[in-house]
C-alpha cells in the first residue's frame, strides 16, 4: 500500500504531496487502530475508499495550480494576479484554501 506521492501522480507544487501523505498516514492509522486484521482485504478497501476523494481533489488542485502559473500571456498574467490579490485581500478565502490544502476534507465546514 502506498501513500502520498507514491500512491498517485501528483505535481510537486507547494508541498501538497507531503500534506496528502500525512493525511493518508493519519487515515490509515485510524483504520488500523480498530481493525481486527490489518491485512484483511476489507480493511484495506475501506482505507482506499476513504482516501479516494481527497486524493483525487488534491491531484486536480495541484494540476490546476501548476498550469495556472505556466501561462505567460496578458490574460493569464492578469487572471493570476487577480486571484493572488484576492487571496491577499480577503483573509477568509485564503484561510479556507490553506486549511483545505493542509487538512483535506476535514477542514471543510
Amino acid at each position: 500500500m502506498y501513500i502520498g506521492n507514491a500512491a498517485q501522480t501528483l505535481h510537486p507544487v507547494a508541498g501538497q504531496g507531503l500534506n496528502l501523505g500525512l493525511r493518508d498516514a493519519w487515515e490509515l492509522a485510524q483504520i488500523l487502530r480498530t481493525a481486527p486484521d490489518p491485512g484483511e482485504a476489507a480493511t484495506l478497501a475501506r482505507y482506499s475508499a476513504r482516501r479516494r476523494l481527497d486524493a483525487a481533489a488534491t491531484v486536480r488542485i495541484t494540476d490546476l495550480l501548476a498550469s495556472a502559473f505556466l501561462g505567460t500571456g496578458r490574460l493569464a498574467l492578469a487572471a493570476r494576479g487577480a486571484a493572488l490579490t484576492a487571496l491577499d485581500i480577503f483573509p477568509a478565502p485564503r484561510r479556507f484554501f490553506a486549511r483545505r490544502m493542509i487538512y483535506g476534507p476535514s477542514a471543510l465546514p
